[in-house]
């Protein structure tokens, strides 16, 4: 059953579906250099890397939105799967995968992992056994987030590495909810944590049963966003953790 906050996302993110890459722009291009850049620090499993030589490495990222970060690392899989709970962000995906020409190793599908055990489209074989499962700046929209990790987790093959780009806490002195109001809008309620710590991303990866060689690492590049003519910026954090 589909949760309000749940439904919230999906109506927000299908708004912002056909305008995500030019609100976004600076945010996406970030993201794209962070996840090529630290890929070989969150795993050594590519097909460009030794530890991948012929292997069929399969890849899922997990609200994927128009999927400038499933782009990003499929030169370097076999297979990316996309699922998102928002239909209009899934057609953005689609198209972006068309234009890259990449149709025959990506595919997008309809998913929601928080508020289901394990939706009926998705319980297929082909969406299980992956070496990598990512959520990129999507954690933090998640009504029940440990509880997401634990079904990526599952969905994860047997030293499989789970990825998670998100935002540091942020100290504003218990008005976290406006603050973030004054600088995203509406888009808050849509949001049910700000940030996640080191030690809260430690217990969740190892709730998840993905805790082997857990680290965090705090980025130097902030992730800068423009609303209203003014910018702010977010610090971000890359973890990773292996089944």
């Amino acid at each position: 059953m589909t949760t309000d906050f749940t439904e919230k996302n999906r109506q927000a993110f299908d708004k912002k579906a056909a305008t995500y890459k030019s609100g976004f722009e600076k945010v996406v291009e970030t993201l794209v250099n962070v996840v090529q850049e630290q890929r070989s620090w969150v795993s050594d499993t590519w097909v460009d890397t030794e530890a991948g030589k012929g292997k069929e490495i399969k890849a899922l990222e997990y609200a994927c939105g128009p999927g400038y970060i499933s782009l990003a690392l499929a030169p370097f899989v076999n297979r990316v799967v996309g699922m998102d709970i928002s239909d209009n962000m899934l057609e953005e995906f689609k198209k972006h995968v068309r234009e890259a020409g990449r149709s025959e190793t990506m595919i997008g599908v309809k998913a929601d992992l928080v508020s289901e055990s394990s939706p009926a489209e998705v319980s297929g074989p082909e969406y299980f056994n992956f070496d990598l499962v990512f959520v990129s700046m999507a954690l933090h929209h998640f009504e029940f987030p440990e509880k997401a990790m634990i079904n990526l987790g599952k969905r994860l093959k047997k030293g499989g590495v789970m990825m998670i780009i998100d935002m540091i806490p942020e100290d504003h002195h218990g008005h976290e909810h406006e603050h973030a109001r004054h600088q995203m809008g509406d888009m808050v309620d849509t949001i049910s944590k700000h940030g996640f710590s080191l030690e809260e991303m430690r217990t969740m990866y190892e709730n998840a049963g993905v805790g082997i060689g857990f680290e965090y690492k705090v980025l130097e590049s902030p992730l800068v966003f423009t609303k209203d003519g003014k910018t702010f910026e977010k610090t971000i954090f890359i973890a990773r953790g292996q089944k």
